[in-house]
Formats: structure tokens, C-alpha cells, sequence
């Protein structure tokens, strides 16, 4: 009935039904979506969100897939793609609306290309604009978040909105649009002009990053840093690293990453993340928050 929905409102859209997940985000695990769709415009986002909210089903927003998990097994509702919006349009020399599944790694190509800086704490940082909205993501103290002029999303009932920034509020890997109510589907986007300390800038960040696995299976961070304290620190302290359970093993580089050495299943991870959660907090009192979003009925902790 709702495929027949949908359809009927965007007949032209291809809809997947129990489509496999695990392709689709960076750690390779998880079930299949009951209905998959991947709108190729804002319009058609706003057509299939409206629909979908009338039928009063779960929605699941998916970007790049870089910092999620989803759990194993038929995950009822509808996973919604931001892959398909992925267009950038210069408004200004320093200003552009960028749709929310442009790349980070695109966005940061098209800033050399013009001459332009003030995002270099995105580098090496993977995913889309709009998931990096919705995390606030960002390094040294900057957050992706600070460049938005404006942020356009669709509402749960159904209308276009665009916040202004003084309308958002932001805080460490938090952002007031990312409560699950509605989708982020672009922004204005400010930058400067380029300065010579840039690059020197830039180097730094991804010198930062070079402490963190790459080449292999991982969502980043698994959680997020408590106040005044690294949770990879702590979790170091407490012995987490080279922990494992079935595939799924906490990485010798750096605590707070967990990889997928071979085939680990969702139940795999969310295992590990419990242990290293239940190390932390028994060694410090301290409760760590997951930084990795879970898409899908399964709680973590």
C-alpha cells in the first residue's frame, strides 16, 4: 500500500524494496531497508517526504553513510537517500547553495579551485554537507555548521523551511535541525578569500587526522569526546584497544574507532561499543555518548 503510494505521488521515482544497507555505509554491515528511495531533486524529497509522512511509517535519513550504523535484519519504514541532491550553485564569489549530499571532499575541491579558505577543518573529514550539518562536524574547535548562512529543510508537515543561522542552535556534534522530525536538504554557505596561512592550516588538521585508521572498514569515531576529556583517551586507559567481538575489533591506533576486519555484523559492533562503554563507565563513572548514529530500532547502551 505504501509503495502504491508513493508511486502514485512520484511515478517516476524507483523504489527498492528489502534493499541490502551494508553497500551503502562506510562500515559494511547491516540488514535491509523495507523501502529504499533516493530522490534525484528537492522537489521530488518534498514529494516523497509529504507522502510518506501521511502514512505515519518510520523515515530514516541516510547520507554518505560515514558515521552510521544500522542494525541487522528488515528495518521497517523508509530509508531515504540524500546520494541524488548533490548540486552546488554559486550565489556570490564566496557564497554557494550546496545541496546536503555534495561531499565534504567536493566541497573543499571547489574551494581551491576558486581561490577560497575558511574551511580547512573539514579536511580528511568523510560524508555529505547535510550529515555534517546534522553532527555539527568539525575539528580544533570549528564546526561545519559556523559557514551556514541558512539551513533549508522539509518540515514534518510537509513545507519548505529555511532557517537563518541565528534561528539554529549549535553546540559539539549537535545540531537543533537533527531531532528526527524533519530532513536537511541544503544550505547557503559562506567562505572568505584565501590566505597564506591556509594551507599551514590545512596541513595541521590533516596531520591531526593521520592518528586515526584509514584504508580500513570504520564510522569514525565511536564516541563522543565528554567535557574536558578525550573518549579515546579514556578508553585507552581502560584497555579497550585490540578488544573484539566476532569481526568487529577496537582499533591499536586509536581507541575510539571500531573496525570491520572482515565480517562483522551490526550485533558484532553494537557488542563492542556496550563493552567499551561498560569499561569506561565502571573504571570513571564517566557515560559515553555515542557519536555513531544508529538508524533503526536497536539502542546501543
Amino acid at each position: 500500500m505504501l509503495t502504491n503510494n508513493i508511486h502514485s505521488a512520484l511515478p517516476h521515482m524507483t523504489l527498492h524494496e528489502n534493499m541490502p544497507l551494508a553497500p551503502l555505509c562506510t562500515l559494511g554491515v547491516g540488514g535491509e531497508a523495507e523501502i529504499f528511495a533516493a530522490p534525484s531533486s528537492i522537489e521530488d524529497m518534498h514529494i516523497l517526504f509529504s507522502a510518506v509522512m501521511k502514512e505515519g511509517v518510520p523515515v530514516y535519513v541516510l547520507g554518505g553513510g560515514s558515521n552510521v550504523l544500522f542494525p541487522d535484519g528488515l528495518i521497517r519504514g523508509v530509508v531515504i537517500s540524500t546520494q541524488n541532491l548533490n548540486s552546488i550553485e554559486w550565489r556570490t564569489p564566496i557564497t554557494a547553495d550546496i545541496d546536503a549530499g555534495f561531499k565534504l571532499s567536493g566541497i573543499m575541491k571547489a574551494l581551491r579551485e576558486r581561490g577560497l579558505g575558511g574551511f580547512e577543518f573539514a579536511a580528511g573529514i568523510p560524508g555529505t554537507l547535510g550529515g555534517a550539518i546534522a553532527g555539527n562536524a568539525g575539528t580544533g574547535g570549528h564546526g561545519v555548521c559556523e559557514c551556514a548562512e541558512y539551513v533549508c529543510t522539509i518540515e514534518p508537515d510537509g513545507t519548505i523551511r529555511n532557517w537563518n543561522e541565528n534561528e539554529i542552535a549549535y553546540s559539539y556534534r549537535k545540531c537543533s535541525l537533527s531531532d528526527g522530525k524533519r530532513i536537511i536538504v541544503s544550505a547557503r554557505m559562506t567562505f572568505r578569500t584565501a590566505q597564506p596561512k591556509d594551507k599551514d592550516v590545512l596541513e595541521s588538521y590533516l596531520l591531526r587526522r593521520g592518528t586515526q585508521p584509514h584504508g580500513l572498514r570504520n564510522a569514525g569515531c565511536t564516541f563522543k569526546n565528554p567535557e574536558g576529556n578525550s573518549a579515546g583517551k579514556l578508553l585507552d586507559e581502560c584497555g579497550c584497544k585490540g578488544l573484539r567481538v566476532g569481526d568487529a575489533v577496537v582499533s591499536d591506533l586509536h581507541a575510539n574507532f571500531i573496525l570491520n576486519m572482515g565480517h562483522a555484523t551490526s550485533s558484532d559492533i553494537l557488542e563492542l561499543i556496550r563493552q567499551c562503554y561498560q569499561r569506561v563507565y565502571d573504571s570513571t563513572g564517566i557515560k559515553l555518548e555515542p557519536e555513531i548514529k544508529i538508524l533503526g530500532p536497536c539502542p546501543c547502551i
